[in-house]
């Protein structure tokens, strides 16, 4: 593998590599935490594991889609926003807003009850798929293994009437 060191030549004065450098590292080790704070590992994530890997059949589309799916299947929850203040007379907007926030939590209750149904029914979902996936991977191997095996039994098949002389096939 070639060196960085070699293949980039930074000429200018005023950028100081090292520091860059420096900064780079500390970005992958903040994200290298962020990942283990959320139970991930890092290295498989950046080390190519979304694309299946170099033993995998299936498109890595697949894979990373799948990945997307884990991550997003927990993050629908509605959040309580409550903006824009419309003008009204100022002895009546106290009370107008104290009436959309009651009403706002109102439908955020039943709409996160449902947001909770759907996060159920995301993590299913995504775990089927990816139950699926390791399926398939599974048949695919054990078709390889299948296709060699037929083809060394063609090969002593090819052999063995090869061997048969014509009296043999008389008889």
């Amino acid at each position: 593998m070639v060196d960085p060191a070699d293949v980039i030549d930074i000429r200018d004065p005023d950028i100081d590599v090292e520091e860059i450098m420096q900064r780079i590292r500390q970005r992958i080790r903040e994200r290298r935490a962020q990942a283990q704070a959320r139970g991930l590992d890092y290295d498989r994530l950046t080390d190519g594991a979304l694309d299946g890997g170099p033993d995998r059949h299936l498109s890595g589309d697949l894979y990373y889609d799948l990945h997307q799916a884990r991550e997003s299947a927990e993050t629908i929850w509605v959040p309580l926003s409550v903006v824009g203040e419309q003008r009204y007379p100022r002895f009546l907007t106290p009370l107008l807003n104290r009436v959309r926030h009651a009403a706002h939590h109102l439908v955020l209750y039943y709409v996160n009850m449902l947001a909770g149904r759907q996060i159920v029914f995301n993590r299913a979902a995504v775990s089927a798929v990816s139950g699926l996936a390791e399926a398939d991977e599974k048949t695919v191997e054990r078709l390889l293994v299948l296709e060699q095996e037929v083809a060394s039994l063609r090969e002593r098949v090819a052999v063995l009437e090869k061997r048969q002389t014509p009296n043999d096939s008389t008889e």
